[in-house]
């Protein structure tokens, strides 16, 4: 599959994949990842949609993966990770360099399929945000609609996906992943450092009613800032 194929596929499953890896292997198995994997993956519908470093930190890969609907998720597992002579030949080389890999979160997008395209960026800067929302996930999802993502786009922040938890049932243990059913994870892209710098800066400094609202009802906000590889 091409990238331009790649690119036309409508997303309704997505892994955030986070590895921790041994010291300093970061940039090596990404280039393993990359060079191994990443267009057997493709042709077989698990759709390598981007592949990152964290900010600061030396031993983290971080990749997303997607799939048109979880029927294909299980039918490319079993053919990539069972079948494939590619995991066969390369699997234990990637294995060697990660200590855990199992920081997984399986999501489909808050209301209809994304196109791969919106995942699929030159940006440079990438960040996920991860909204852990007890009992008040539907408040917060209104939240957003009527009045955070107005304030987003009001200081020019508008290439993002909104995420919540696929609840159906993960049909391949061989690779666990989280599934909260309190959970909001939004994924948005800057063009470089100083775009995110300053418009996070914006975003810090949102109104007080609003600031106040998200304080009220998110548990926990964790945040995750990717430098893309590729």
């Amino acid at each position: 599959m091409n990238l331009a194929q790649q690119n036309s596929e409508n997303i309704q499953v997505l892994e955030i994949r986070n590895y921790l890896l041994k010291p300093n292997l970061t940039e090596k198995f990404g280039d393993y990842f990359h060079s191994k994997f990443v267009a057997p993956m493709n042709d077989l519908g698990g759709y390598t949609l981007g592949e990152f470093k964290v900010n600061n930190v030396n031993d983290r890969f971080v990749w997303f993966r997607g799939f048109t609907d979880m029927k294909t998720r299980l039918t490319f597992l079993n053919d990539f990770y069972i079948n494939s002579t590619t995991w066969k030949e390369h699997g234990k080389g990637a294995n060697d360099m990660m200590i855990n890999s199992d920081n997984v979160y399986l999501l489909q997008p808050l209301k209809k399929e994304i196109n791969s395209k919106l995942l699929k960026t030159d940006k440079r800067f990438t960040v996920v945000d991860f909204y852990i929302c007890n009992s008040t996930l539907e408040k917060v999802i209104n939240l957003f609609d009527t009045t955070y993502l107005p304030f987003l786009k009001n200081v020019e922040i508008e290439d993002i996906t909104l995420w919540v938890s696929e609840m159906t049932e993960n049909d391949f243990p061989g690779l666990p992943a989280f599934q909260d059913k309190n959970l909001l994870v939004s994924i948005t892209h800057y063009q470089d450092e100083n775009e995110f710098s300053t418009k996070q800066n914006k975003i810090d400094n949102m109104p007080a009613d609003l600031k106040k609202s998200m304080q009220e009802l998110i548990t926990i906000h964790n945040q995750l800032v990717l430098l893309n590889l590729r």
